[in-house]
């Protein structure tokens, strides 16, 4: 989930995007994400637990959660399981699924150039949890994958695999860029 109150000068009608909350006017067109650091929020549907550091390493009976292709949970009665490992594959899938090999389920393809993410992401989802980071190291790892990144691969468009930008699209994208860049911008806002 993601709050982007920020990007609007006034935030548009949940299901009228177009309009304003109060239906006064159109919406303004929003301000870029570099410019004003959208703030993202994994949400889990209420499935979450409380688990003290007494209690490690703590164990669940699967199922539970929504991703229905965890390894642990496939197992016939499997016994119970570390919740961490689970988040960690849970986490790797989705974005395994996102950015990486697309969506079976309803036909979408991922967006071009996230391949610096696949060793860490395969990492995520392996099928032995023992072998899998641990989510301070998913963090850490990932961190220093943005390190080595060059500022124009931080700076490129996400764009569908199935798309194609054409040159004033390109033209228009880097020419903003250009000037973030010259302003002092980062590629990647700090929140």
């Amino acid at each position: 989930m993601a709050d982007t109150t920020c990007l609007f000068e006034s935030p548009p009608h949940p299901w009228e995007r177009h309009m304003r909350r109060d239906f006064s006017r159109k919406v303004s067109k929003p301000i870029a994400r570099t410019l004003k650091p959208v703030k993202y929020y994994l949400i889990d549907f209420g499935l979450s637990e409380i688990f003290q550091p007494k209690d490690t390493p703590p164990l669940k009976r699967p199922p539970w959660g929504g991703d229905k292709t965890v390894p642990e949970h496939l197992v016939p009665d499997a016994p119970p399981c570390d919740p961490f490992a689970v988040d960690v594959y849970c986490l790797g899938n989705y974005l395994r699924q996102s950015f990486l090999d697309g969506w079976d389920q309803v036909q979408q393809l991922p967006p071009q150039g996230f391949e610096f993410l696949r060793e860490l992401i395969t990492d995520m989802v392996n099928k032995d949890p023992t072998e899998r980071p641990v989510m301070s190291e998913v963090i850490t790892r990932f961190d220093a994958i943005v390190k080595r990144l060059g500022n124009k691969k931080l700076r490129s468009p996400v764009i569908p695999s199935d798309e194609r930008y054409g040159f004033f699209k390109l033209a228009v994208h880097w020419s903003k860029q250009l000037v973030r860049a010259a302003r002092g911008i980062p590629a990647i806002p700090g929140i």
